[in-house]
């Protein structure tokens, strides 16, 4: 004699704002085991015989978003960002300019000056000054090839020597790049892919 199967829980999750192309209105979301079985407004569907909800969950409006993945991370970067400068706590583009010098200084001081100099965290929205520029970070700098990104991974800042080995001289103007420091698209793309020759141990 075969044993029966458990009956699955049926969560009916509702109040909500529930975020779906099937339904974009939609304010419930019934989970039948690890299912989305149905995604609808409060009154409809969901009470039907066959998704009768054995327990009721109010979401008091906040957002779902069934069956939404995204499932990647980024190790390399995470990797990099931790042996990088630190810009998190940066409150200007002097501050930024500071940490870099002082980066620099220890790299030739240790013998670590070879390869370019990254850095991340930095958010100029509070800044009382301007990021910095192509001549403050040479000074900051000299002759390295210096990769500092935004918060937002989607733009940076980069210094003379890393923006000629890119070649975003050759992209010019439309291409994220307007000859000042700060570079963004096809420019960002290309610069940071420049500081990533990175070889298995």
């Amino acid at each position: 004699m075969s044993a029966t199967a458990p009956e699955r829980s049926r969560v009916l999750y509702r109040g909500g704002s529930v975020y779906s192309p099937a339904d974009p209105f939609a304010t419930a979301v019934l989970v039948e085991g690890p299912v989305v079985a149905w995604v609808g407004s409060d009154d409809a569907g969901a009470g039907q015989a066959r998704l009768a909800p054995t327990e009721v969950v109010d979401l008091d409006g906040a957002l779902v978003t069934p069956a939404f993945v995204d499932a990647h991370v980024h190790v390399t970067e995470t990797g990099l960002a931790l042996g990088g400068v630190d810009l998190s706590g940066a409150t200007s583009g002097a501050a930024v300019l500071e940490a870099v010098a002082a980066a620099h200084a220890a790299r030739r001081a240790d013998g670590t000056a070879a390869g370019p100099m990254l850095g991340h965290g930095w958010d100029d929205t509070a800044w009382p000054d301007a990021p910095p520029t192509l001549e403050q970070l040479e000074r900051a700098a000299p002759g390295a090839e210096v990769y500092l990104s935004r918060v937002d991974v989607h733009s940076a800042l980069v210094s003379p020597a890393l923006a000629d080995r890119a070649g975003l001289p050759a992209l010019g103007a439309g291409h994220g790049w307007d000859g000042t420091a700060r570079i963004e698209r096809e420019a960002h793309h290309a610069a940071r892919d420049a500081t990533r020759a990175l070889t298995a141990a």
